[in-house]
């Protein structure tokens, strides 16, 4: 039986050949100290459709050559020629689809078969299509021609287009946002879905431009003229969502516009932990008719639960007069700080990797996945005796964190309190890591707190302490009795 070998030996960059493909001489100039079996793919194995790619068997001693292609392509240079005597072909290939190029060639030497297959991905034309997924509004009636709805209302578009585009530009006038896309091919991806909100009366046209960097597809253009349809909402305004800002100012974002008659503040309730809060003023923001700030007597913590109720009968309302409903208890995003430590160290989903047992450590250190409050990994320290320290830290390149001097900052983390830990506290610390090592401690007692499921130690109440100055630091934990306890998120921010 013949013994067959399979060789392939890639000598040429796979770049797109559109019908000026290269000759035999320049591939044969690279390959002319060849004896064995080769077959090289000298043009771009992924195209667009009519596009031509190229094909060469540069073996010694063929005997018989036999190509194989698909019944949809074509060879474009037979020139009279049988397909079995060209030993480099150009194929054009017409449909879009996936398909194989097959060669066989056999030899003089009996013992010595070439067989290789060639892949090629043919992508189509660029032709720009959207679909409209849903709408989100009071009313809304949709024709092929055109889409008519309340205003405020938010449609979900999404982009269909044909031929594997990898690059688009929404324009959306009158829209929310305006236009997006056109940036990069990572960038555009992000918008191949896009909710487009429409606050405001009007007629409106929308372009989407879809195109491909690789290979070069044209960009083709779909233009829906008058397209949106936006009309007057008779429905009460929608409370679309409350949140905090930076500044500590309430957002209750609608979605239209909206305006205050008459002073609202007696008409809204502001609760932190349940205990109300008092209210300084009640107005709308400047930048965007749809917000309402609300500015709160004192701040409330990013650790608090903040909760807001409207009765309803204040001089919120439209533009057109049309009252803002009553809501009760509506929770606020709170503004969270940024966390100063980064998240996949101290929420150890690195596998514990920018942490080690400290250099006085006399317990047992490990990185597991038996508990974790999120992701797959926590901290777990066991001592197995009574004694000084069972500690851990991040001291190490790569865990440290930059503060600044002056910086007040406290410290967040999660823990599961196993029911073997018979200590009375455990002493998270933030320390320098240059001489004299300043530092602190942010002692947790831990009497009285459950054990056997995780909960949120915030220390923001406790304590807040000011950075001495400024460099590195590391965070480390420690106790000295015996039993198990988890660490896991740990965060370290600048209270408000």
């Amino acid at each position: 039986m013949m013994k067959k070998i399979s060789y392939y030996f890639a000598i040429a960059a796979l770049t797109v050949w559109v019908m000026n493909s290269c000759e035999r001489d320049s591939i044969v100039s690279d390959a002319a100290n060849f004896s064995d079996p080769v077959a090289v793919a000298s043009g771009n194995k992924r195209i667009e459709r009519g596009n031509i790619t190229s094909f060469a068997d540069l073996s010694k001693g063929v005997k018989l050559r036999t190509w194989t292609i698909p019944n949809s392509a074509k060879v474009t240079n037979l020139d009279g020629r049988l397909l079995s005597k060209v030993d480099l072909i150009h194929v054009q290939f017409d449909e879009p689809g996936d398909y194989e190029v097959r060669l066989q060639s056999e030899f003089e030497v009996d013992s010595v078969a070439l067989d290789t297959t060639f892949n090629v991905s043919v992508l189509d034309y660029i032709e720009t299509k959207l679909e409209i997924e849903s709408i989100d509004a009071g009313f809304s009636d949709q024709t092929p021609e055109q889409i008519t709805m309340y205003e405020g209302g938010t449609i979900h578009f999404k982009d269909i287009s044909l031929g594997n585009p990898n690059r688009r530009k929404w324009s959306l006038p009158g829209g929310d946002p305006s236009s997006a896309g056109g940036i990069s091919v990572d960038d555009d991806e992000l918008v191949k879905k896009i909710s487009v909100a429409y606050p405001t009366i009007g007629t409106y046209d929308l372009t989407l431009v879809s195109w491909r960097q690789y290979p070069d597809g044209a960009k083709d253009t779909l233009h829906l003229k008058d397209y949106i349809k936006v009309i007057e909402n008779i429905d009460p305004p929608v409370l679309t969502s409350i949140t905090e800002s930076l500044s500590g100012v309430i957002h209750l974002n609608y979605n239209l516009p909206v305006k205050i008659t008459s002073d609202i503040v007696p008409n809204l309730i502001l609760k932190a932990d349940g205990v109300e809060v008092g209210i300084s003023s009640a107005e709308i923001n400047t930048n965007d008719n749809r917000v309402v700030d609300i500015t709160p007597a004192v701040n409330i913590k990013s650790n608090q639960l903040a909760t807001i109720s409207y009765d309803g009968m204040g001089g919120l309302m439209r533009i057109n007069d049309i009252p803002a409903e009553e809501f009760t208890d509506q929770v606020v995003g709170l503004y969270i700080p940024p966390n100063l430590v980064d998240a996949a160290i101290y929420g150890f989903e690195d596998g514990g990797t920018g942490w080690m047992a400290a250099s006085d450590n006399v317990g047992q250190i490990s990185f597991s996945d038996e508990q974790a409050a999120s992701g797959n990994y926590s901290m777990r320290m066991e001592a197995t005796q009574n004694a000084k320290w069972t500690r851990s830290w991040s001291w190490k390149d790569g865990s440290v964190f930059a503060l600044e001097q002056g910086m007040k900052v406290t410290i967040e983390f999660k823990m599961w309190i196993d029911p073997s830990f018979t200590d009375s506290a455990i002493g998270p610390w933030i320390i320098k890591t240059e001489a004299p090592f300043p530092g602190t401690q942010f002692w947790t007692g831990v009497a009285g707190l459950p054990k056997g499921e995780w909960i949120t130690i915030n220390k923001e109440s406790a304590k807040v302490w000011t950075a001495p100055s400024s460099g590195n630091y590391f965070i480390a934990f420690r106790f000295e009795k015996k039993g198990v306890v988890y660490i896991d998120d740990i965060k370290v921010y600048e209270p408000e």
